[in-house]
């Protein structure tokens, strides 16, 4: 009788050590989907002729073009969205465009949403992935995330930040 009473309370004793196991094992999981790098501020695009400032809207982030190297056409006309599907939306100035939305945390340092590109009127899946506190790998495609391209941003400093977000207030 004994015996069975110690078998049980050591099945007792491993069964909530392995419950517990488990339970510590789903918060580090959950935590894992924390991202440690904030993605808030002013991004600098791979070939430096466009910035993106990513913020909050309505509950999750997004990014819009708050510079770009040149905000006018050859002819001094302030760039367009001409290439959008909507005939509407033509008008709309490329300079304050919000391009990147929907983003959410969907792992340590890692973001899906969508990327719209005002160069071709499309919009694609995107992910970014903090490669550090100052680098991002953004990545755009369509179906397979192989058929894709990417790019790596970097940050900008904030007092650089207030003389970029000018260029679009400013249309220069």
């Amino acid at each position: 009788m004994i015996g069975t009473l110690n078998h049980a309370l050591s099945i007792l004793l491993l069964s909530s050590s392995v419950t517990l196991q488990a339970g510590f094992l789903v918060l580090a999981t959950m935590s894992g989907a924390v991202s440690a790098t904030d993605l808030h501020g002013v991004w600098l695009t791979e070939d430096k002729d466009a910035a993106l400032k990513i913020s909050e809207c309505a509950g999750q982030l997004c990014g819009r073009i708050v510079w770009l190297e040149s905000s006018t056409e050859p002819g001094g006309s302030l760039r367009l969205d001409r290439n959008n599907p909507d005939p509407a939306r033509h008008a709309q100035r490329i300079c304050g465009l919000v391009v990147i939305t929907g983003l959410r945390s969907t792992g340590a340092d890692t973001w899906d949403g969508s990327v719209y590109n005002p160069q071709d009127g499309r919009t694609y899946r995107g992910t970014i992935t903090a490669l550090s506190d100052q680098t991002l790998k953004v990545h755009a495609y369509i179906g397979l995330p192989i058929f894709g391209r990417s790019q790596t941003w970097t940050r900008v400093r904030n007092s650089s930040a207030n003389d970029i977000e000018y260029n679009c207030r400013s249309g220069r």
